[in-house]
Formats: C-alpha cells, sequence, structure tokens
C-alpha cells in the first residue's frame, strides 16, 4: 500500500491517503479525513499514524511518500508481527528529525481526573470540529474505518492512529485510553511501544 499526508488545504482537512498494491486488502474508504489545522505533520508521527489507521487492510510492502527514521520502521514491523502481518515500510532515511514534545494529557475514553486535562472525541464529519471547554472534538471520516474494522484491537488502533495525527497540534504528551487497555491489553501495550518512538506515551488511567 502507498500512503500519503496531505496537509490541509483551503477546504480544511487533512488527508491520509491510499493506494492500494497486489497484496493489500480494501478499506472502506480510500482516505482518512480530519478537519484540523494540522499543518505538516511530523514525518514519524504521519508514519505510524498512517500504519495504526490501516492496519487492518495492509500487508507486504507499506510506501510513505517522505522518509522515515530507522527506529519508526522498527516499531512499525514490530506491531504488526505482533498481529502476525508481514510488513516492509519505506523510505527510511539514516539519522533522525526532531520529534515534537507536547505538555497535554490527553483521554480518548474515560473522564479527565483533573481541571486542567483534556479529552480527544473524534467525531463524524458532517458535525463540524471544535474546542468546548476541555473537550477538543474534531470531524473525521473514521468513523466507517471503525465500523469496518474486524476486531475491537483495531477499532481502537485507528482511534489512536487519528489521535497520533492531531498530537503536535494539541501539543500532546500523553494519551489515556482505559477503554483500550480493558479490552484488548496485549494489543494496547503493542500500541504503547510503538507511538512511544515518536515521543508519545499511552496509559490506562
Amino acid at each position: 500500500m502507498k500512503l500519503e499526508y496531505r496537509a490541509p488545504g483551503e477546504s480544511g482537512w487533512a488527508e491520509i491517503v491510499t493506494t492500494r498494491t497486489d497484496s493489500d486488502g480494501y478499506p472502506p474508504v480510500e482516505r482518512l479525513r480530519v478537519q484540523w489545522p494540522i499543518d505538516e505533520a511530523n514525518v514519524d508521527r504521519a508514519a505510524i499514524a498512517s500504519s495504526l489507521v490501516f492496519s487492518p487492510w495492509l500487508i507486504g510492502r507499506c510506501d510513505l511518500l517522505r522518509p522515515f527514521s530507522a527506529l519508526t520502521e522498527r516499531r512499525i514491523v514490530e506491531w504488526f508481527q505482533e498481529q502476525d502481518v508481514w510488513v516492509a515500510p519505506n523510505p527510511i532515511r539514516a539519522g533522525g528529525l526532531p520529534i515534537p514534545k507536547g505538555t497535554k494529557r490527553v483521554y480518548l475514553s474515560g473522564s479527565p481526573h483533573a481541571s486542567h486535562e483534556h479529552s480527544l472525541v473524534i467525531v463524524k464529519s458532517h458535525m463540524g470540529s471544535g474546542i468546548v471547554g476541555n473537550e477538543m472534538r474534531v470531524a473525521s471520516n473514521a468513523h466507517l474505518l471503525i465500523q469496518h474494522a474486524p476486531h475491537p484491537a483495531a477499532r481502537f488502533s485507528i482511534r489512536l492512529g487519528v489521535a497520533v495525527l492531531l498530537a503536535e497540534a494539541f501539543s500532546v504528551n500523553e494519551f489515556v485510553d482505559p477503554e483500550f487497555a480493558h479490552t484488548c491489553p496485549e494489543e494496547f501495550q503493542a500500541a504503547s511501544r510503538m507511538i512511544e518512538c515518536v515521543s508519545l506515551g499511552l496509559c490506562d488511567e
């Protein structure tokens, strides 16, 4: 599968656009769309986000437009190996680039424990994006991928992938997802290790 990140244009929608190759499955939509001013996403985070979002339909060679680090490539391969899926992410660059450092603890499920903490809710495309108090609502067509995901862990992974794509825009340091952790503990631990390579944490409380 070929995966290309496109920054928001005049429409305000950032996209990850897929092109199938021979061995890939058929995702229900060919592109993930997210309505938020992401600017130019960090290349390693875009690679991680793309892998998480389209993982149920991806196998074999995985080509992204921009080179990413060898560590990111290794973590993507390890994560797919946990699912008994072989992937070969490309292109890989020598050396690394700075990974953005965030400050916020953002909940993907459950309720924030403190007044300064935030939650991220992915809503359907027609509902529109915005911030209400400490809740960040982001419009996306991710629900079309989630509802066709083959198992619960894939649904959580797709949601996490969207969150990783948005992490820099929201200055995220750590995601909190107790629902993921309690429903699919082994997959949760694998996802936590995967996103660690792009300076993001994932915890259950």
